[in-house]
This record gives structure tokens, sequence and C-alpha cells, in this order.
């Protein structure tokens, strides 16, 4: 297991007779897509049958407490470990499994053990409900409101944290959660700090111009880029104003609200206007009336400088099959939809009249029939209210336009920024089409689709030198003066690696000079020095069990030497504990490099 663990107990009751494992994972995979992973070839004592059928049991319940702690954006992906399986003496059909679960700082564990105690209800229901025809509705509405929304309110995450931690987790990269949606990536001297897809090496002042609108294309226009005309207004007499000195058509939006909340285009005319304004004004009271530039929004995303990818972002569409009409692919897709868990449906496919006159002014109706792969537009633009259609644009972006995007990015100091480009086409240079900025993105949505997803190992790289781990070392026993301890720090340092030591009551620099804690605990002077930038490599001298209480504070040990058999009691260090060191020794080197 890549992540620290913490062990528990799961206790459950199993069905009498033959439980049908394939069709639990058809239930599972069907109506909840959970990723059902192999089995581990593990053997602690399976001999019968039974037991080894409630292995498998168990094993789906760590699959499907992870499924529903990701579900709420909590980045736990490791399944976990079974440790042990055992049948109750007084009733056959009641079971203990000692398991071990990803563990993530800073959150009540409680609830997280909830994510496990709903998951064994739920595959309890299942086994005992596999011929029930019934509609998935209510256990989904359980589901929702006793299980998914406590774990969604422990934490703050944005929709691009879990694909970033998750490409983190398979290449080998620790992180940490910090707090409110803050997690540290790396350990040490290597260690970056990350919320949604902004990193810090962010500017904060170029992230307070990005909030507003008007703002931002000052700044533009200021560095010679090519930013949206627009006038700022407060009535809807000085947005008509505005519209004599700009000319139709126009658009509208709020200064200061993202996502596309309150945005109209393509008005061409004083009726419109009126609405547009409206809309926008029950929003913010800071509005903007825009000259409109032909073209599409294109999403070019700046890392470091660079462009890592770059989208063509159209409005919420219904592709077509060139069998049925543009009303029956409504549908379809609707009922679609509508058979998912809330958590997984889409954004609606409207079929109203802004819909209707989107379709009209792409030459369809309702009773055309798209050809297969063809596009029908149910919106004129794209937004998060209704969401949108994307196409991989990367090798098409002219390099004056890569150009003004790395500047826009430049300009802000954003590590990572988001350009959006208005342009009739990104192949063209911006000064051919009338192209301009229309928007400079500060943390933006990154790793929803398969093109982001694709381009996510190549963004790591740019952020984090190698896994980002550092080098850890466990001395295991009594150590007196921690002499073991000090010959580990001083081959590091004779190695140039400015090495820390710490024990649960005492911590020394590399120069030797001890280093005051307020806490008298290994776990938390760990888990502190691991956020030290000067930290370059790390000896752990174990004399207490405290670790067998928190777990690890680490996900990788680079080498465990065992001393001896004496180990103090973490509550009270007078008492010697021989009995748990075994123990601690299976947990260690269940993390041990290989």
């Amino acid at each position: 297991m890549q992540q620290p663990g913490q062990a528990i107990t799961i206790s459950f009751s199993v069905p009498e007779g033959n439980n049908d494992i394939k069709s639990l994972d058809e239930w599972l995979i069907n109506r909840l897509e959970v990723e059902i992973d192999p089995e581990p070839d593990q053997t602690i004592g399976l001999i019968e049958s039974k037991s080894k059928e409630v292995f498998s049991l168990v094993w789906r319940v760590l699959l499907l407490g992870r499924y529903f702690q990701q579900t709420a954006r909590i980045p736990v992906f490791d399944p976990g470990i079974i440790l042990s399986v055992s049948q109750s003496q007084d009733d056959q059909t009641k079971w203990q499994s000692r398991v071990a679960i990803p563990m993530i700082d800073n959150l009540s564990t409680n609830i997280i053990h909830k994510a496990y105690s709903s998951a064994t209800e739920l595959i309890h229901h299942v086994l005992n409900n596999s011929r029930s025809s019934d509609t998935p509705d209510e256990p989904y509405k359980i589901l929702q409101e006793n299980t998914l929304k406590p774990l969604q309110s422990m934490i703050r995450s944005g929709i691009s944290t879990i694909p970033i931690l998750k490409t983190a987790h398979q290449n080998h990269i620790p992180f940490r959660h910090l707090k409110s949606g803050v997690y540290q990536l790396g350990w040490g001297c290597n260690k970056r700090l990350i919320d949604r897809s902004s990193v810090d090496a962010d500017s904060s002042i170029g992230v307070t111009f990005t909030h507003n609108k008007f703002q931002t294309a000052t700044m533009i226009r200021m560095a010679g880029l090519p930013a949206p005309v627009h006038v700022m207004v407060k009535s809807y007499e000085e947005a008509r104003q505005a519209a004599d000195r700009l000319g139709w058509p126009l658009v509208v939006k709020p200064a200061n609200l993202d996502r596309g909340e309150g945005v109209t285009v393509a008005i061409a005319n004083d009726e419109k206007l009126e609405f547009a304004y409206k809309r926008a004004s029950a929003l913010s009271k800071s509005i903007l009336v825009e000259r409109e530039v032909p073209g599409v929004c294109y999403r070019v995303l700046i890392t470091n400088g660079k462009m890592l990818y770059a989208i063509k972002r159209s409005p919420r569409s219904i592709e077509g099959d060139g069998r049925h009409k543009v009303t029956e692919l409504v549908r379809m897709a609707t009922e679609a939809n509508d058979n998912k868990p809330p958590w997984l449906q889409e954004k609606p496919y409207p079929l109203d009249a802004l819909a209707l006159e989107s379709m009209s002014l792409a030459g369809f109706t309702t009773d055309s029939i798209p050809e297969k792969g063809e596009w029908v537009p149910l919106r004129r633009i794209e937004s998060t209210a209704w969401g949108g259609h994307i196409e991989e644009v990367t090798e098409l972006v002219h390099p004056e336009n890569l150009q003004i995007a790395e500047q826009a990015a430049s300009l802000f100091r954003l590590s990572n920024a988001g350009i959006d480009i208005i342009s009739s086409d990104i192949s063209r240079p911006w000064y051919e089409n009338q192209a301009i900025i229309n928007e400079v993105n500060y943390a933006p949505y990154f790793g929803g689709n398969d093109i982001a997803r694709s381009a996510m190992p190549a963004y790591l790289k740019t952020l984090i030198h190698g896994d980002g781990r550092i080098p850890i070392e466990i001395v295991l026993g009594k150590d007196s003066e921690m002499s073991e301890a000090r010959s580990r720090q001083q081959a590091l340092l004779k190695q140039g690696v400015d090495c820390h030591l710490t024990s649960h009551s005492e911590t020394l620099k590399p120069d030797g000079q001890p280093m005051p804690f307020p806490f008298q605990s290994l776990f938390n002077r760990t888990s502190a020095l691991l956020m030290n930038r000067h930290v370059e490599a790390l000896v752990l001298s174990v004399q207490t069990d405290e670790l067998l209480h928190t777990g690890l504070p680490v996900n990788q040990v680079d080498q465990l030497i065992h001393l001896n058999d004496e180990i103090s009691d973490w509550k009270n260090p007078d008492v010697s504990s021989e009995a748990t060191i075994q123990k601690l020794i299976e947990q260690i080197e269940h993390y041990l490099a290989t």
C-alpha cells in the first residue's frame, strides 16, 4: 500500500449458502461504475472455502469504501490491505476482518470509517436482494444523504484535485492533506503545495486581478496584447449608451463572476440587451457590455511558461448517430443520464427556447437527423452551468497565438493559467482574424477529461523533482543515547545530504543541535519535518509503540534497522513491551522500499 495507513476492524454478517460474487461485481460495475481491482494474492490462513468467500467480500468492501471517498473528492487510491479474517465462535454467520485502510491527514476518522460501514451495508443489501427488480433510486438516495454528504462536508476539494493527486499516486509521489483542500506533494526539500490546479508559485496579486474581468482586460491591453473592448455599466440606460458606442452584436456579462455565469452572447437588438442586462445584474452589480468578436473559445493551458495542451470549447451539444431526430437523441441521452446515480449524472440536455434558438442558428431543427459524429448545439456558449463539448487542438495553435497566451500567464505571474482566446480559427495568427484574449483563469479546471488526463504526467514532471521523496530510515528498538540513529545520520551527512534525526522526544538538526517541538510524538515530529524545506533526509528512532496507534507518517521507508526487542509503551514509557515489537515490524515492512 502506497498511502499511509491505519488499522480498523470490519464486522459483518454473511448470508447462508454460496454468495454470488460475480453478480455482485456486475451490480457494482453497472450501477455505480465501481472499479473492481483484482484480489490480492494473500495467504492469511484461509483454508475453508467460506473463509475465501468472505475474503472476497471484504475486498469489495475496501473497493467500495475507496469509491465512496473518491466520489466525495477524498484522495484515497489504495484499496487497503486485508490483515485477517475470522469467524465468530458463537454465530457462524458473524465475521470480523482486520484491515489497513489509507489514512488522510486532518480528516475525522469516525466519518472515514462510515465509508466502510456503508460499503458493508450496501454489499449485504445487494447480496440479499440480487434477484430484486426494484429501481435503484432508493439506495442511491440513502447513499447520497447518509454517506456521500457527510464525507463531502469534511473537505473542500476542487474538481481538479482528485485527477492531479491520482496521477501523483500512480507516479509514486507522496501527498498529504494540510487543510481546506490544500495538499503537499513530496517531502521536505522537494515539497510543493497545491490547491486544485493552483500551486505555491502563483502570484496572489495576479490572482486578485484575474477575479475581475475589467481589471484583467485592462492589464492585457496595457501589455500590448489583444483584449476585449467593453464598457462597465451600472444601469440599463448606461448599457444602451454603450451599445451605441460599440455597435451590435454584443456580449453582456458580470465583471466579477466566473464559469460563464450570467453571460449572454449574440445580442443584436434593444430587447435582447435589456434581457441580458437584467440577467447579469441579478447576479452582480458590476456589469460589462462588450463588443462581440467572431469565433469560439479556445482554452490554452499554460504550465510553467509553456503550453501543456489546448482545447476548443464548444457549447452543450448532442451528438448525432445518422438515424435519430434531435428530439429522440435528447430523450435517449436524458433517459440514460437519469438512470445513473446522482453523483455520476452529467449536465442536463436542455430542449428549451434557448436550445431551439441555438439549433436554428446552426441550421438544425428538432426534426433534423444529424449525421453520425455531427454535433448539434443546445446552447450558444460553453459554461459550467450547462457544460460543453471539447476537442483537442494542441497541434493547431499558431505560434503567434501561443506567444500571447504565454505572455498573458507571465503577465499575471501564474504558474498554471487557463488562457481563453476567442478566435474564428486558432491556426491563424490573432491579428488576422480579430482574436482576443477573453479571460485569464487562475486554478483552471484540469484533469476532468481524457485530454487533460493524458497530459497530467508531463505536468507533474514540471512541478516536482522526481517522485518528490527524501530518504527515510528507521532504527527500531531501545537505542541508548540514539547512538545507532546518530551513526546513520552521520553516514548520510557524509554523502552531502542534510539529514535530520528524530525520536518521539528529541530531534537533532544536521549539525547535531537540538530542534525543539511543542509535542512529544514521533508521528507529529516526523510530519512536521516533512513540511520543512531544509530537510533532505530523515532517520527515525522508534523506541515506543506509538506508530501502532497512529500509523506511519510516511508511505515508504528505505531501510529498517532492528536493534533489539525492547520497546516502551507509548502512554507509559516506564513499561517495556516486547509483545508488540513483531506487530510493529510487520507494519513497517509493508512500507519498505523494494
